[in-house]
Parts: C-alpha cells; sequence; structure tokens
C-alpha cells in the first residue's frame, strides 16, 4: 500500500498500540501503525462454532498452537487469534518453560483480552519502600490518577466503588450483579473469616451486532477505531518490525526496518517519533535488536545493562469447585447472555499488597483471587452433578523482578531471518511461599461457603477431550508455568536514574528520547493487578508528553 507522510511510528495494534495511535492522531499527529499481523473483519477474527473447534483441531494437530493450547481462553475463543508458532517461534532452556500466547492480528492481544481492569495502588508503585526489594516505579497513582479516568469513561468499565486504599477506585459504570451463589459465597466468607469480596471491575461479555461487532475491550472497538476515524492514522499490516535506526549522533532514532511476511523484502521507515507497542516480549526483542550491543555502533546505548532483564508475569494457581445451585439446573447463560463469564461478570477477593495484610506473611508482596459461580456451567446433562453449581477461584500473585529471569537474542532466526527471542524464566523462592499460601486460602474459602473443590474433568463429562483437560498446566498441582497467565512484564524497567533504568519516568529511551517504550516492558515490578488498563494509562501518558510543546 502507497504509505502516506507520517510523523510517528507505533509498533503494535493491541491495547497500547490503539491507545498510542489515538492518543497521537487525536493531537493532529500523522500516524503509521505497523502489525505483524493481517488486518482482519469482526467476522473472521471473532469467528463462531462449528468452524472454530475444527480450527482447534487443525492447530493442535498441525503444531501451530502447541504451547498456546495450554491456556483455556484458546478453547473459548476463534484459535485464528493465537499466532501460528511455527511462523513466530522462540527458545528457551528445556527445565524453563515459558508459555507465550502470541496475538499477531490487528488488534493483538486485546481481542483475547480477559478485560478485567484493575488500577494499581502505590502500595506497589513504591512497594520497594516498604519491604526493600528491588525499585520503585518513578510515577505513583496520583500520575496515571486522569489517565485511568479517561480510559474506563472511555470503556464503559463497570465496577464498584469499594474505598479499598489498596485497589483505587476508579470512574465506573454500575457493576453487574453477583450470580446467587456468588452472593451466598461473599456472605459466607465475611461472615466466617471477616475477607472482603467485590465485583470484578472490567467489561461484560461482548454481545456481536451490527453496530457494534467489534468487543469494547478490544483496540478494534475502541481506541483504535477512534484512532482511524481521525484521519491521521494509517496501518501497515503483515510486516515485523526488525529494528531500530539511528540518526549518525546515535541521540534519537531515524527510522524503523520492517519485514514484509509475504516477501521477506525490508523497507526503512522513517519517523520523528517512534512507540513501542509489541508487547513486552516482541518489544524486547526489537529493542535488543537495536541495541549497540547486537547492533554495533548503529545501536542505541542502554547505559544500565539491564535491557532485557527482570522478566516477570503473575505467578497464579487454579481450584475448581461445585456448590448448590440456588437457581435450578438451566444454564444460566441460556436463559441470560449477560450472567455469562467476564471482566465485570465475576468477583474478586482482592487481599493484595497493603502491610497489615502481609504482617505474617511468609513472602514479600501480594495476590488477589479472581473468581465466579455459575457463570461458565454447561447444560445440566453434561455436568456429573446437575444440582450443583460450577465455580473457580484462580490466584494473581506478584512475582519480584529477577535479572536471572531474562530476555536475550537466540543464535537461532525465525523464518524472516530475525533472531528468536530467547527467554529464561522461572520461579523462586518467593513465588512458591505465595502460591502455597494461595492454595491454602483457597481451600479455606471454599469449604468455609459449603463448597466441593474438584477437578473440572470430575465435574463435568468431556467427551473426546477429557485428557486434554486432565494435563492441562491450570489443573496441575503446581502452578503453571511463567506465561500462563498472559501478563509478562518487565525487561525495560523505566526509573529516576539511567544507570539502573531502561527509560525514564516518561518511557523515553534514556539516550534516545524519540522511542517510547510503553507495554508491559517498562515494568519495573509486577503488582498483583491485571495489567492491561495501567498499560493503557502509561501509554497515554507518555504520549501526551511527547507532542506536549516544549516550554520555554
Amino acid at each position: 500500500m502507497p504509505l502516506h507522510p507520517f510523523e510517528a511510528i507505533v509498533i503494535g495494534s493491541g491495547a497500547t498500540g490503539g491507545v498510542a495511535a489515538m492518543t497521537l492522531a487525536e493531537a493532529g499527529v500523522r500516524v503509521l501503525v505497523v502489525e505483524a499481523g493481517p488486518d482482519m473483519s469482526a467476522m473472521e477474527a471473532l469467528g463462531g462454532e462449528p468452524a472454530n473447534s475444527l480450527r482447534r483441531a487443525e492447530g493442535l494437530l498441525s503444531g501451530r498452537h502447541r504451547v498456546q493450547a495450554q491456556h483455556p481462553g484458546y478453547w473459548k475463543q476463534n484459535p485464528a487469534l493465537y499466532a501460528d508458532e511455527r511462523a513466530f517461534p522462540y527458545e528457551t532452556p528445556e527445565d524453563q518453560p515459558f508459555l507465550w500466547t502470541q496475538g499477531r492480528q490487528v488488534g493483538g492481544r486485546s481481542l483475547t483480552w480477559g478485560g478485567i481492569t484493575l488500577r494499581l495502588s502505590d502500595y506497589e508503585f513504591k512497594a520497594a519502600d516498604d519491604d526493600g526489594y528491588g525499585q520503585n516505579w518513578p510515577i505513583n497513582h496520583n500520575d496515571l490518577d486522569p489517565h485511568y479516568t479517561a480510559l474506563e469513561r472511555l470503556l464503559k468499565v463497570r465496577g464498584n466503588r469499594d474505598g479499598l486504599s489498596h485497589l483505587p477506585d476508579g470512574q465506573l459504570e454500575p457493576a453487574l450483579p453477583l450470580m446467587p451463589e456468588e452472593s451466598q459465597f461473599r456472605d459466607a466468607l465475611h461472615r466466617e473469616r471477616g475477607l472482603t469480596l467485590i465485583h470484578s471491575r472490567g467489561f461484560e461479555a461482548h454481545q456481536p451486532s451490527i453496530t457494534t461487532p467489534w468487543p469494547r475491550s478490544s483496540s478494534n472497538g475502541s481506541s483504535l477505531r477512534r484512532a482511524l476515524d481521525t484521519g491521521n492514522v494509517e496501518i501497515l499490516s503483515n510486516c515485523v518490525a526488525e529494528r531500530l535506526e539511528l540518526h549518525p549522533g546515535r541521540q534519537r532514532a531515524r527510522s524503523v526496518v520492517v519485514v514484509n511476511r509475504a516477501t521477506h523484502e525490508r523497507q526503512r521507515l522513517d519517523c520523528e517519533l517512534v512507540v513501542v507497542c509489541a508487547s513486552t516480549i516482541a518489544s524486547l526483542r526489537l529493542l535488543l535488536q537495536s541495541e549497540e550491543q547486537n547492533n554495533g555502533p548503529g545501536g542505541f546505548i542502554d547505559p544500565s545493562g539491564q535491557l532485557g532483564k527482570g522478566l516477570m508475569d503473575h505467578v497464579s494457581c487454579c481450584r475448581f469447585f461445585s456448590i448448590a445451585s440456588q437457581t435450578g439446573r438451566q444454564a444460566m447463560q441460556q436463559r441470560d447472555p449477560t450472567t455469562t463469564l467476564s471482566g465485570a461478570g465475576s468477583f474478586f477477593l482482592p487481599f493484595g499488597n497493603a502491610p497489615e495484610r502481609r504482617a505474617n506473611a511468609s513472602f514479600l508482596r501480594g495476590y488477589g483471587l479472581w473468581g465466579a459461580i455459575n457463570r461458565f456451567d454447561p447444560p445440566w446433562w453434561l455436568k456429573r452433578h446437575p444440582d450443583r453449581r460450577l465455580g473457580f477461584l484462580i490466584g494473581h500473585g506478584e512475582v519480584l523482578a529477577d535479572a536471572r529471569n531474562n530476555v536475550r537474542l537466540s543464535e537461532q532466526c525465525d523464518p524472516l531471518g530475525i533472531p528468536m527471542p530467547l527467554i529464561r524464566c522461572r520461579w523462586g523462592k518467593n513465588e512458591h511461599a505465595m502460591v502455597r499460601d494461595m492454595q491454602r486460602t483457597i481451600q479455606d474459602c471454599i469449604a468455609v461457603a459449603g463448597g466441593t473443590a474438584a477437578s473440572l474433568a470430575d465435574l463435568v463429562h468431556l467427551p473426546l477431550v477429557e485428557p486434554i483437560v486432565r494435563s492441562a498446566a491450570a489443573v496441575q498441582k503446581d502452578a503453571p508455568p511463567p506465561g500462563y497467565y498472559i501478563h509478562e512484564v518487565g525487561g525495560a524497567a523505566m526509573g529516576n536514574h539511567e544507570d539502573t533504568s531502561v527509560v525514564d519516568r516518561w518511557n523515553r529511551l534514556w539516550r534516545c528520547p524519540n522511542v517510547l517504550v510503553v507495554d508491559g516492558a517498562c515494568w519495573p515490578s509486577s503488582g498483583w493487578q491485571s495489567p492491561t488498563l495501567t498499560m493503557m494509562a502509561i501509554t497515554r501518558r507518555a504520549c501526551q508528553d511527547a507532542v506536549r510543546p516544549a516550554s520555554g
């Protein structure tokens, strides 16, 4: 396609890429969005049954989705939204598996996002002040508050104002009602253990229509659409950003080199501003390809030596259970689709990172439990106990930044001739201690509420797929490997000093300030909350600053 003159290149079109394009375009900047995958229609992207099931079978038999099929979302969404692992390979040590879920299409992983939108608190931004581990963020909640608010209003996020110091309230639409069994669960936990259960915050399940074909949680249905409506944005799809090229003085980026996936031709795209939003690991690969150590004298300088180090993901564990039904046998979702499991149609036990919660803990930092009851029941005749409803509790646990968990460049290349990411990441003692506490807490909550813990295969008849379900990472005794939760962050941490961080407090590379790194790669610590809303708020803040007229 012919490319018109543009001033900024946004690499990636997912949750952060859409916000970057929207923020810049609405400020009058001409933007090119570079996306590694195709530009699909809503019908192509979302698919439907039985076609999605046939695609899953093909994806598993062909090896396209050997790793990504471990994630539950793969079994409820169009598998076309999960990248072909043969086309986008990566390497890990044999004893350190990493389950990398990749969304290579316009919209990226926002099209498979669960849609939970929790703010971080200053207990996360300034955690090092409390326990002395790692580094604080160079920003706090007040810095992001106006951006959180703007995005919550744009996206019409649902939830309550709960008045919790460790989980700041947002500007939210009314929460979805709890299911009767969830209300009973909440009351039992409060009565017997004094625990607080809140409505989850996020998006209701998408109901496609002619006027709203895309989920509002996707960039295609929100920020990217608004960006395109300005007339200032073009999308270059099926092109992989390979590296940055710098001006001779190496103080500013001059262009982005992209590789056409169909022809393998390389093209140099000049611009004045680069915003890196490719998702954490893909962004780190691009930056490593562009840094002096790997790109020679033409690369940018990372004075900290920290690029690629400190990769994190949320550590988690999951338990299914059943509880006596208060709503009969028929699946509620057949009667009322708004009761379907979603970011807003669920609940949280937000233990968090507040000092009083961790006073007697055997580990650093905090976690929360996400759960739901009676939101994903199959027809009653598929259930082993038809008069009971299904529930689950899943832990979200903060992972400590550790330089040994990192992304480097492999000596092997992908089909486009670009070095693959080499990912080294494993859970440490702190994560194992946290998971043991999660497991005890989950078991206690289920028991107190009168539930019965069991595997999903012991709760539901699963013809044909039962062996796959019983071997899935989510149902094993120990925590699934890193990457499973699809909340990977870190590797290009933001900070106050160039000798200890990769980007500054405005997300600019220290020695190359017209390059912004705004996705999860810039996180110095992981927090326990779902990260996407915070990534989007960071992106909006950084892009607004980038186009603000210089003072003086």
